[in-house]
């Protein structure tokens, strides 16, 4: 039985086609929490011209995009109110697929529920995959979703 389940998200419509998965696994199994991620990416500009920004105004920019994944989390979290199960959202900067990994490896969490393209061949090769990242570093199941997948019960 899964008891605490992550829910890696980028922010996208796409990856949030998991949602009615995480809502099916809460009902056929015994979970207790939910950990709702969301890597928010360092400041980049193209051509390394970030360097001419000055650090204060990099630290409020990043400032800024952790606090909308904050609230963009909160809003997520407030379709499982009235359910007896914790849910937990973290926000952390990185890179997406090594700090998404690395958490992974460190949330003692019982299964791994996120979307994915379901890009093959050269088009996964040439773009690489968060998903793929994800499974090669998971020591628990990983439930991958596409958006052309069908939820259960409908």
């Amino acid at each position: 039985m899964y008891t605490k389940i992550l829910v890696p998200l980028d922010g996208s419509e796409m990856a949030e086609c998991v949602i009615p998965y995480v809502k099916w696994f809460i009902k056929v199994s015994h979970v207790n929490e939910i950990v709702f991620l969301r890597v928010v990416k360092p400041f980049h500009m193209a051509g390394g011209l970030e360097a001419q920004v000055i650090p204060e105004d990099r630290e409020h920019i990043e400032q800024d995009a952790v606090r909308l994944a904050e609230e963009y989390l909160g809003k997520l979290a407030g379709q499982f109110k009235g359910r007896k199960i914790k849910i937990t959202p973290v926000v952390i900067v990185g890179k997406p697929d090594k700090t998404t990994a690395k958490y992974v490896g460190k949330s003692n969490v019982d299964l791994i529920i996120m979307a994915t393209h379901g890009f093959s061949g050269i088009h996964r090769w040439v773009r690489g995959s968060v998903a793929d990242e994800i499974l090669h570093a998971a020591q628990v199941p990983v439930f991958l979703v596409t958006p052309r997948d069908r939820p259960p019960g409908k």
